[in-house]
């Protein structure tokens, strides 16, 4: 019981999130005091924290069930929320990034397990799409208020934060109200779970895989409005062009996509996406070329290459995930699927200061990674559950 309850969870927690994640950095420099420097290097240790939370997350949801975790991480990421309003120094800024960043990591290790519970169907990839949608219009929503809201002075950035603590509390209500899982059956002590993950090497390959792909993202999200201001010397305003585009995308066309999809096998249809991102990855850094009175047809243009491989990629590498894990281990398979997208949280950054040292590397070396991935699915295909690959 519960599927649409579920889905006004996520928009609540998504919205919530939107609101205070893109100006966090700048939380910590105009109302905490920090230098830019300290601001960015708290905000990297904290997701470096939150690295260390999908074994035992992985655990807890073969032992608790999945709502149980994630109305724990709901309060988990409540209380970092509340402490970035009482924060005075940088340990306490710390402790605040570490409990949202931990909060966050269990969300992610948790909500897909306890969406295909929900979920009626067999095949999951629509009701991950579904999801998927909610979550990227709710949070895109909420980015737009921010937006609205900073430079308004440090009221402003305090509302945002005291807004997210809410809508992380305001999730975890509906979930413990009106969300119902079936009973779940607790896994076995001892069951070997991390120990037979650990030796299944086409599931560790299908992660490696999607760091890949979860680096397009980062790069899309953090790289492209550095690229447009630093580099291309883009106006401002181009950057939520370009936001706007892809999340009307989404909304429009994300279940349609999955619907196209429905007889494709996913490794064939990642295979799809990964070709689609190099393409995109390619065309980024031969955007240094394009005259400026063409620059911004040509950047939405691309972007619109971006939004086809992210629609292909967001529901079926979970779905693709969560059926490749045995019966009474999805747990800790998914918190592991989940490491693909914190490392690449991690190294997105990196990457993004290679443009120090020539504009168009970052993009360069995204396309050869890219390629390695893509190159790498059709063995993915041979060696994944039948049953996961063909749906």
């Amino acid at each position: 019981m519960g599927r649409n309850a579920l889905l006004v969870a996520l928009g609540v927690d998504s919205f919530g999130t939107g609101v205070f994640l893109p100006v966090s950095v700048l939380y910590l420099t105009f109302v905490i005091g920090l230098d830019l420097p300290t601001a960015g290097i708290i905000g990297a240790a904290g997701t470096a924290v939150g690295l260390l939370v999908p074994p035992l997350a992985g655990h807890l949801v073969d032992r608790w069930g999945p709502r149980a975790v994630l109305v724990t991480a709901q309060f988990v990421q409540a209380a970092g929320a509340v402490l970035y309003l009482v924060a005075t120094s940088v340990p306490e800024a710390f402790l605040a990034a570490a409990l949202l960043a931990a909060g966050q990591r269990g969300f992610y290790c948790s909500v897909f397990v306890l969406i295909a519970d929900l979920s009626t169907e067999i095949v999951k990839d629509k009701p991950f799409a579904l999801a998927g949608v909610t979550m990227s219009v709710c949070f895109g929503v909420g980015g737009g208020v921010a937006g609205l809201l900073i430079g308004q002075g440090e009221w402003a950035y305090r509302l945002v934060a005291a807004g997210n603590a809410i809508s992380f509390l305001v999730c975890a209500a509906i979930l413990l109200r009106y969300v119902r899982p079936v009973a779940h059956l607790p896994s076995a002590p001892g069951d070997g779970g991390f120990r037979l993950l650990l030796r299944d090497r086409p599931y560790l390959g299908l992660i490696l895989v999607n760091f890949a792909f979860a680096l397009a993202g980062d790069l899309f999200v953090l790289g492209v409005p550095v690229y447009l201001r630093l580099v291309l010397d883009a106006p401002a305003w181009t950057i939520g062009a370009v936001i706007i585009v892809s999340t009307v995308f989404r909304l429009f066309f994300q279940v349609a996509v999955v619907h196209w999809l429905r007889d494709i096998p996913r490794t064939t249809a990642l295979l799809g996406a990964g070709v689609l991102w190099i393409c995109w990855a390619l065309a980024a850094a031969a955007a240094l070329l394009v005259p400026a009175p063409w620059q911004l047809p040509y950047l939405l243009a691309i972007t619109l290459i971006y939004c086809a491989a992210a629609l292909v990629h967001a529901p079926t590498s979970t779905a693709l995930a969560e059926a490749s894990a045995p019966p009474g281990r999805r747990g800790r398979y998914v918190a592991t699927f989940q490491y693909s997208f914190g490392v690449s949280n991690v190294v997105a950054p990196a990457l993004i200061g290679l443009t120090a040292f020539g504009p168009a590397i970052p993009w360069l070396v995204l396309a050869g990674v890219l390629a390695l991935a893509t190159a790498a699915l059709p063995l993915l295909g041979r060696s994944l559950p039948v049953a996961a690959v063909r749906r």
